[in-house]
């Protein structure tokens, strides 16, 4: 389903404490997001210029949680990636891993990809991705 039509939608996720900070962001144009699939496996980007207090240690868990919901996708296939504009206008990736347990986003670790085969692999995931609004 097409983001802006989730977006639009009553909520109807069993998650009653959802807060649609994530899609706010986003239609605020705080906030992109993509989706490329290989493999089976989603790879949802978060593209954004600059730090954002939703990509940020307090809110990274429920933000994530968000993103999943949003995009109808199980957590088992999906990798979230951050896709930072620094003020030079390079790309700076940060992969989230995460838990999953009891049918919610826990234990949320944040690495920067540095190394040059990663970064090439995931600008070529995000450089095919589709814009989910």
């Amino acid at each position: 389903m097409a983001l802006n039509q989730n977006l639009q939608e009553t909520p109807t996720h069993a998650h009653s404490n959802h807060t649609f900070d994530v899609a706010e962001a986003v239609q605020r144009g705080e906030l992109v997001i993509s989706l490329s699939t290989m493999l089976g496996c989603d790879y949802i980007f978060v593209s954004h210029k600059g730090a954002h207090e939703l990509l940020g240690n307090q809110h990274l868990g429920a933000s994530i949680q968000e993103l999943l919901d949003i995009l109808e996708t199980t957590p088992h296939q999906s990798m979230v990636v951050g896709a930072d504009e620094t003020a030079n206008g390079e790309l700076a990736f940060t992969r989230y891993d995460y838990k999953w347990e009891n049918r919610k986003v826990s234990d949320v670790i944040s690495t920067s990809i540095t190394h040059a085969d990663q970064i090439d692999f995931i600008r070529m995931m995000f450089d095919c991705s589709t814009t989910c609004y």
